[in-house]
């Protein structure tokens, strides 16, 4: 607690002086030796540090059975102690369990590698993405407790979905209108799977927490991916170069994915947060509809992008999730005054066009402020 915090307050009237004493009392009593725990800090990772030098500088030096070994010991260590952990009751639910199954499932995928690397192995990245995700995605969805595994969950099927998209084998097919886009299409959008999953498993489901981020964190990619699409149709024409309307069928294909995700959400969820959730999975399937007929136009994709945000900050709004409100304001406010610029074009190279981008900026800023600040709803979830 600053002492410049307290003074303030008392001079406000907020607190008296004898709360702001007792206040420096308790902070006193309270406080955290920072700056030993930063030498501890640094400390260890000085000794681990020193470790991993010494593995590495002595790596050829290993037979390459023994470092497997090792690892697979390390590995079973670490289940061993998490299975101890996860008996004590109350355990379970702990941060440091959840950091243990995260750090689980890093071994496992660095194994993985570690096995390519012995045995020098020729498969593609994806398969061993694809192994990984057999053997841990059980372990992250029964055990996982918070947003450490949740976040690694996400972030395995999506890693899956793009390292087969882009494998050399079929050719870079995100970038190409051959038919294979089609396929590539409905395995990125696959991973929208685990939000039907984490409504499913989070109306009845002990681990709240886990459920709610895995479900967020997989609609969060699903508005990154239609967002990234959105600023790439400004700069090609899809329809005009779209052969046998690959393109098309592909952007179709995935909003009615995102549209039988968007309905499941609102089924299995009927809070104003579940609600909110399909809504946006919902108007990201319709985006990407409208963003294939005005590809090619700057500043229709422009409006298209100001569209989007502005829906996604209305169910932020319908959720009373302060943060993600605001976020989509600033996000709106910052294309529109991007869009601006662009349209200027040449007026920008004189005085008087300067004058009026930052005037223009500047409006839009403190619009945008001033509605954040009106409508954002509070800490506590009330506007």
């Amino acid at each position: 607690m600053g002492e410049r915090k307290l003074k303030a307050w008392v001079a406000a009237g907020l607190i008296d002086g004898a709360t702001a004493s007792r206040i420096r009392d308790w902070e006193a009593q309270h406080s955290r030796p920072l700056a030993l725990w930063a030498v501890v800090g640094i400390a260890a990772l000085s000794i681990g540090l020193g470790v991993i030098s010494l593995v590495a500088a002595n790596w050829d030096a290993i037979p390459g059975e023994t470092r497997l070994a090792l690892h697979a010991a390390l590995m079973v260590a670490m289940a061993g102690v998490l299975w101890g952990i996860g008996d004590q009751p109350g355990r379970r639910s702990s941060p440091l369990f959840d950091a243990g199954i995260f750090v689980l499932g890093l071994l496992g995928l660095a194994f993985l590698g570690h096995l390519g690397q012995v045995y020098q192995t020729t498969s593609p990245a994806w398969l061993g993405v694809a192994v990984w995700l057999a053997l841990f995605a059980p372990v992250l969805l029964t055990q996982g407790q918070g947003w450490l595994t949740a976040s690694m969950m996400v972030a395995g099927a999506v890693g899956l979905a793009w390292s087969r998209a882009e494998n050399d084998e079929w050719g870079h097919t995100l970038t190409s209108h051959s038919p294979a886009l089609i396929r590539t299409t409905v395995e990125c959008v696959a991973p929208m799977g685990l939000a039907v999953i984490a409504a499913w498993c989070g109306v009845s489901g002990s681990r709240g927490e886990f459920w709610r981020r895995l479900g967020q964190l997989t609609v969060a990619y699903a508005v990154a991916t239609v967002t990234l699409l959105v600023i790439f149709s400004a700069f090609e024409d899809w329809a005009a170069h779209d052969e046998g309307g690959v393109v098309r069928t592909a952007l179709g294909t995935a909003a009615l994915l995102l549209g039988g995700a968007s309905v499941s959400l609102w089924r299995l969820n009927r809070t104003t947060g579940g609600a909110a959730a399909g809504a946006a999975l919902g108007l990201s399937g319709l985006v990407l509809i409208a963003a294939y007929p005005l590809s090619g136009g700057g500043l229709a994709a422009g409006l298209l992008f100001l569209g989007f945000w502005a829906g996604l900050a209305l169910a932020a709004l319908h959720a009373e999730h302060r943060g993600l409100f605001q976020m989509a304001v600033a996000i709106f406010a910052l294309r529109l005054i991007i869009l601006s610029f662009e349209e200027a074009g040449g007026l920008l190279m004189s005085g008087a066009g300067l004058i009026a981008g930052g005037v223009l900026t500047l409006t839009v800023a403190w619009t945008a402020m001033r509605l954040s600040r009106a409508f954002a709803p509070n800490r506590r979830g009330q506007r």
